[in-house]
């Protein structure tokens, strides 16, 4: 019986700590981006843009390709900001 409480203890433990942890910015779903477009947009099925949260103090682009593939790309590099600017621009006219 005391061996369970033991158990039960640790494994409390154990979930508090690990909650703890992906808490603080480490849940992103980018572990890796590409800075250059690699693809046809013919082939993009879709596109996710994920604001900074609680669980990811990153911006996240995610493209998911029409053969399954998914890529993210780098928020910060500048050819892919001026790839959305334009497309925004083409959005308001």
């Amino acid at each position: 019986m005391f061996i369970k409480l033991i158990f039960l203890a640790l494994l409390a433990i154990n979930l508090v700590a690990s909650r703890s942890i992906t808490m603080d910015g480490g849940r992103c779903s980018c572990y890796r981006t590409v800075s250059k477009i690699t693809f046809h947009s013919r082939q993009v099925k879709t596109i996710e843009i994920l604001p900074p949260s609680a669980s990811c103090e990153n911006v996240e682009i995610i493209v998911n390709l029409k053969n399954g593939r998914q890529l993210c790309l780098d928020p910060h590099e500048d050819k892919i900001k001026n790839i959305f600017r334009e497309l925004i621009n083409k959005k308001k006219i």
